[in-house]
């Protein structure tokens, strides 16, 4: 796992990022939860946590950003490994990627891609809404349209009812495949409330089917998939948003382009682990 002693920036400094914090309290309602687990009893998601506690993966928390000094004969990343063959056992970083990519559903960029970037947000985050239009952007055209990095998004829903709502309401929009455009759409309009009548007016401008969204979010069915979801980031110990995995490193935070580009590359020319 991660030493406290490689909690750093290569130039020596820890650097603190800005991040919303996730309330103490249990987010979502209880009841709903209650209700879920008596109608379902333990699920396969919860067997997963299980599996990521045995497979030592429950002390893994995010950390400010982490970019371990580089190590002779580093290890390829995980993506570069052409069959799972050749890893008897994968190093914790992989291990920790192996088992978010599972759990994830959304993604943009080429699946065969060397990097994969994760992040855990929130819609009404303005941290995650700076992130969002600052450095996005320029990931997205040096690395996720050139194929290097393929990015997967994890709902964690922790600043109020709305927040929830939000989430649905992409979830509707992915059913019309549009997901991240709509991520995008809500980031950028981050303030305007995040009611229903407001949500169906954004996926009017992206030009989705009007009644199909409304139905969706009105009687939104996959609510335990937005759960499993907030199960996840709280294994993988998210305290914040935003909060980021890349190839299993963290970066808790909305942490500026030049970080992002010094991990990846670092991770493309094989320095890190």
């Amino acid at each position: 796992m991660i030493g406290q002693d490689e909690n750093k920036l290569v130039g020596g400094q820890l650097a603190e990022a800005e991040m919303e914090e996730a309330p103490e309290t249990p987010v979502g309602d209880s009841q709903d939860e209650s209700q879920s687990q008596k109608r379902g009893g333990q699920s396969i998601w919860v067997l997963f946590i299980v599996g990521l506690l045995v497979g030592g993966l429950a002390g893994f928390s995010l950390r400010p950003l982490v970019i371990p000094e580089p190590e002779a004969n580093a290890a390829a990343p995980l993506a570069a490994v052409e069959d799972s063959g050749q890893i008897n056992e994968p190093n914790p970083h992989q291990a920790i990627m192996l088992a978010v990519i599972d759990g994830s559903r959304h993604f943009q960029g080429d699946a065969n891609a060397p990097v994969t970037l994760v992040e855990f947000g929130d819609f009404n985050c303005g941290y995650c809404g700076k992130w969002a239009a600052e450095t996005l952007p320029l990931i997205n055209e040096k690395y996720i349209e050139t194929g290097k990095v393929r990015m997967a998004y994890v709902h964690y829903p922790i600043l109020g009812a709305d927040s929830m709502t939000a989430a649905e309401a992409t979830e509707c929009a992915a059913e019309q495949d549009r997901f991240w455009d709509y991520h995008n759409l809500l980031y950028a309009r981050q303030g305007i409330g995040f009611t229903p009548a407001n949500l169906k007016t954004l996926a009017g401008e992206l030009g989705l089917d009007p009644n199909v969204f409304e139905e969706c979010l009105a009687n939104f069915a996959d609510r335990e998939q937005l759960e499993n979801d907030i199960r996840l980031a709280r294994v993988m110990g998210v305290r914040g948003t935003p909060a980021f995995l890349v190839n299993g490193f963290p970066l808790a935070g909305a942490y500026p382009y030049e970080d992002f580009e010094r991990l990846i590359e670092g991770i493309l020319a094989g320095e890190f682990e």
